[in-house]
């Protein structure tokens, strides 16, 4: 596992704080799975998807995929029974990309750094994987995303090792525990590209606030 990071996932590593992920991704659309996927190994969906599936297993309540990208978490559910499964994400192109898979309800083109207007939505869970970082989200915008699901709703994250430790996020996540907004239950450690060592921490929770 010795794979040098090249190309876009080396310019998405090393995005300083205040930078936006969001050209890349309309850029790297149509090629992103190939990277990821054949270049990389990419196995952060499945992981998550491993741990959604443990704390929520009923197939028929609505379920938010945020930063759905080109759909990768969406056919993962899929291929588990998975039945009613909106996608978000602030890239026009990686949503086209999602909507060809023909796995979700429906798309949403939104911004998570800021406030998500979903309308009428509810939903019972939610998962986000590889969201979180420079140029993406923060831990600032946690509480926003718990919002997204209906009280005693699941949450599943998977983010990189990096952003994980130089933001802190336990410290975040065990903050939002103490305010009632969730309750933490699940923080495990994996690496998620099959070539090269790449650590990544799922974890997953359940809203406790109203």
């Amino acid at each position: 596992m010795n794979k040098p990071l090249d190309g876009y996932v080396k310019r998405l590593t090393g995005m300083g704080a205040g930078e936006s992920s969001l050209e890349v991704y309309e850029h790297w659309a149509s090629g992103y799975e190939a990277t990821m996927l054949d270049d990389y190994g990419y196995v952060a969906p499945r992981i998550a998807v491993d741990v959604f599936e443990a704390l929520h297993g009923d197939r028929e309540t609505p379920i938010l995929d945020l930063g759905c990208g080109t759909g990768l978490v969406g056919v993962e559910l899929a291929s588990r029974g998975y039945r009613h499964v909106d996608g978000l994400d602030i890239s026009r192109n990686m949503l086209a990309e999602a909507e060809a898979k023909a796995v979700y309800r429906d798309l949403l083109e939104g911004d998570m750094t800021g406030p998500l207007d979903l309308g009428s939505r509810q939903y019972a869970a939610a998962i986000g994987v590889g969201c979180f970082g420079n140029g993406h989200v923060g831990p600032s915008h946690l509480e926003e995303m718990i919002r997204t699901v209906d009280p005693g709703g699941v949450l599943v994250f998977y983010m990189n090792g990096i952003p994980f430790e130089d933001d802190d996020y336990p410290a975040h996540f065990k903050a939002l525990d103490a305010r009632g907004a969730w309750s933490v239950e699940i923080l495990e450690q994996s690496n998620y590209m099959e070539a090269l060592e790449r650590p990544g921490w799922v974890m997953g929770a359940r809203r406790t606030g109203g």
